[in-house]
């Protein structure tokens, strides 16, 4: 499944990583969890049974939380059910509500990469700065899909289906002075491989996917120009029926800050964090 990922919620100063995760497809074990949804394949990594999920979040920092999950609503579109999937966030006194559309086609689950939330909210608050207009807010790429392969095999795949970059463009003015910043990101395709993993909320037979995320970001200010890049290495679990089981993410975090000197500061931060299923009710 795609979720922001926790880095970067933590990056935004509201916590965590939910999946920006692609997932694999996975199998509890029977003792452990009695839905029967959980063994049927034909759910995908659709979270079942009416029930929350709920998660931990550890990161290397120090900062944590918690996340729960469950299926909030569906609805038909040209004959396909899709389903939206909520995930309330909570972290550092803040809380945060996100939601993800998926659905389930020919063996594959589906889940629609998003415009972040925060990237309008940004817009609006620069447009909020004393002498800075926004003259231009755009982005491309969307709609795009990740694509997880249901089968419990070594090798299955996990790939993006539509525009293979995402754009975020927004353009500028500071005291009459142009500026820019866009943000280029790539969702690379990952392969993974069958492994049993035991949690809290119990054991699991999981295909484990590794994938990784590379983003650019290019800022202007005047005639001086920045180019940083970030890159995020994902490992996920996932299962059939209840969705991610586990996510452990490393990455290099990249911001690029316009100075009121006219300058430019990167500044690339080495995170880490680990999601973990504690229960399911």
């Amino acid at each position: 499944m795609y979720y922001p990922s926790v880095n970067n919620m933590l990056r935004l100063g509201v916590a965590f990583l939910l999946m920006i995760s692609i997932g694999t497809s996975c199998e509890q074990a029977a003792e452990d969890f009695d839905d029967p949804q959980n063994s049927d394949n034909s759910s995908g990594f659709i979270p079942g049974g009416n029930r929350k999920y709920i998660y931990s979040v550890e990161t290397d920092g120090g900062a944590g939380g918690t996340v729960t999950q469950r299926v909030s609503g569906t609805r038909d579109s040209s004959g396909i059910t899709v389903y939206n999937l909520q995930s309330v966030i909570q972290a550092s006194g803040a809380s945060m509500t996100l939601n993800n559309n998926l659905f389930v086609i020919g063996g594959k689950t589906y889940t629609e990469i998003k415009v972040p939330d925060a990237w309008y909210q940004n817009v609006a608050l620069l447009n909020q700065v004393p002498n800075v207009r926004v003259t231009k807010a755009v982005v491309s790429g969307y709609p795009a899909y990740m694509v997880m392969d249901h089968a419990l095999k070594d090798g299955s795949k996990v790939a993006i289906s539509g525009p293979l970059v995402q754009e975020q463009l927004i353009e500028y003015t500071s005291n009459g002075n142009p500026g820019s910043v866009k943000q280029e990101i790539v969702h690379m395709a990952g392969t993974g491989k069958v492994e049993t993993i035991k949690v809290p909320a119990g054991s699991f037979v999981c295909s484990r996917f590794s994938y990784e995320v590379a983003t650019t970001i290019i800022t202007r200010v005047g005639n001086i120009q920045e180019t940083a890049n970030g890159n995020e290495k994902v490992t996920v679990w996932m299962a059939p029926g209840i969705g991610m089981v586990k996510q452990q993410s490393e990455a290099a975090l990249v911001s690029v800050i316009p100075l009121p000197t006219g300058e430019i500061k990167k500044i690339v931060t080495n995170t880490a964090s680990t999601t973990t299923l504690q229960n399911i009710q």
